[in-house]
């Protein structure tokens, strides 16, 4: 599938709204993968002030990104909402999940192979 402005913005707002689903749940410090989302985030809205319109040659750089955002032991896969807080409702990590999956979906049309995993 060829990506355009559309899924690039809709990718935008994706990661806004699991970066805000973070911030909520974690009041002081912010998990390591956290970090690759905020840069993602302020890549895409770099790519649309710049006024670029080579999308394929900005793919890799998200895709990086992405991939980096699930290092082993410290990426997203590892965040357990139910452990680090067990008093919350378990509809939570639900919810984080169809949120990462919003984002995942960008990667899926754009041919990057990474799958979440061992996320509930």
């Amino acid at each position: 599938m060829k990506i355009g402005r559309e899924e690039l913005e809709a990718l935008g707002r994706g990661l806004e709204k699991l970066m805000e689903f973070v911030r909520g749940m974690e009041q002081g410090e912010l998990p390591y993968f956290y970090r690759y989302f905020d840069t993602m985030k302020n890549n895409i809205e770099l790519f649309f002030r710049i006024g670029d319109e080579d999308i394929d040659d900005f793919l890799p750089v998200l895709e990086r990104d992405w991939k980096a955002s699930h290092t082993v032991l410290i990426g997203v896969q590892s965040y357990d909402i139910r452990k680090a807080h067990p008093e919350a409702d378990p509809v939570l990590g639900l919810y984080f999940a169809e949120l990462l999956s919003e984002v995942e979906h960008f990667f899926d049309q754009s041919g990057t192979e990474m799958v979440i995993s061992d996320l509930i």
